[in-house]
This record gives C-alpha cells, sequence and structure tokens, in this order.
C-alpha cells in the first residue's frame, strides 16, 4: 500500500531531525518512492510503499520521538478511477 507521511518538527528538534534524515534506512518492506522537503522549513514529505503494517510501523515509529507523523494511505487517480468505474461508478 502506498502512504504519503507528512512530518512536521517545532525548530528546537531540528538537529535531531538532521540527524534521522543522515540516519534514515528504510526497514526490509519499505520502498520509498521519493521525498520533499519544504524549503519554508519545518515539514518533510515522503511517499512510500510498505508491504506490511508491521514494516510501516518499524519506518515511522523511530520518528516519533521529534516530529508528528500525518499518514495518509494514497493511490494513483487514474487506478481509483479504474478500480471505481469497476464498480459501477460513473466519472
Amino acid at each position: 500500500m502506498l502512504f504519503m507521511d507528512i512530518s512536521t518538527w517545532q525548530p528546537e528538534h531540528r538537529a535531531d531531525i538532521l540527524k534521522h534524515f543522515k540516519e534514515l534506512r528504510p526497514p526490509a518492506g519499505v520502498h520509498v518512492i521519493n521525498q520533499w522537503l519544504d524549503l519554508t522549513g519545518g515539514r518533510f514529505f515522503i511517499l512510500y510503499e510498505a508491504e506490511s503494517s508491521e514494516a510501516y510501523a518499524a519506518f515511522n515509529l523511530p520518528w516519533s520521538d521529534v516530529c508528528k507523523i500525518d499518514s495518509v494511505p494514497v493511490m494513483e487517480a487514474t487506478e481509483f478511477i479504474k478500480h471505481m468505474t469497476e464498480r459501477g461508478m460513473k466519472f
């Protein structure tokens, strides 16, 4: 399943966040697709695929001490439309 995580942190945690970024190694079962930083500061966006809830937790839990993570399951729009069309919805 694909997830888009938006991580936010307080300025006083900047050094801890930078340390986490340098040490970021996705666990088995997590494939990072891309990452973006908010140029105004304080936010990080990451799109990744997690094969299981265990892999998802192993990826996010280590960050919980320094930032807040809003995690959203996502699907490409064309894929969503295809699934909904197969179920009789019209677009």
